[in-house]
């Protein structure tokens, strides 16, 4: 937990970012202004399977959240630092286990439905290798 320098985000910290920093419903994809059933909303922010065409895309051609991040919410899954473990809900800081079998992924991806892309989803990842559901967002920590 100690990383001085670029890193996987925590759990904690993607959902404090794509949530924008708290102010979004967790059943919301990241950026919309409406929940995930929304379709047309969704749309705006999130590649996923209704409107992907099978494919991952681009970086930054859907809009982008409050805090100016694209893509929190669908076209592919964002491994995380935390490894599989119980979920505390509320925390405002969740660091989940340091060691397991499967890390968790956030966000959705291109060929999972909206339910998935709520900021508030999470994903068990039972597999350590490279495929086109999956990719990574880098934090840093401070020097």
């Amino acid at each position: 937990w100690s990383t001085n320098g670029y890193r996987l985000p925590t759990e904690g910290e993607w959902q404090y970012v794509a949530s924008n920093k708290g102010f979004t419903q967790y059943d919301y994809a990241s950026g919309a202004t409406a929940d995930y059933t929304d379709a047309t909303e969704t749309g705006n922010v999130a590649w996923y399977s209704d409107n992907s065409g099978s494919t991952t895309h681009n970086v930054g051609t859907k809009t982008a959240n409050a805090l100016g991040l694209y893509d929190m919410s669908g076209n592919v899954w964002e491994w995380c630092w935390d490894w599989d473990g119980s979920y505390p809900g509320t925390s405002t800081d969740y660091r989940g286990p340091g060691i397991g079998y499967g890390r968790i992924l956030r966000g959705g991806c291109w060929n999972f439905n909206a339910s998935t892309l709520q900021v508030g989803y999470r994903y068990n990842y039972y597999s350590n290798y490279g495929d086109t559901f999956t990719g990574f967002r880098i934090a840093r920590s401070n020097p």
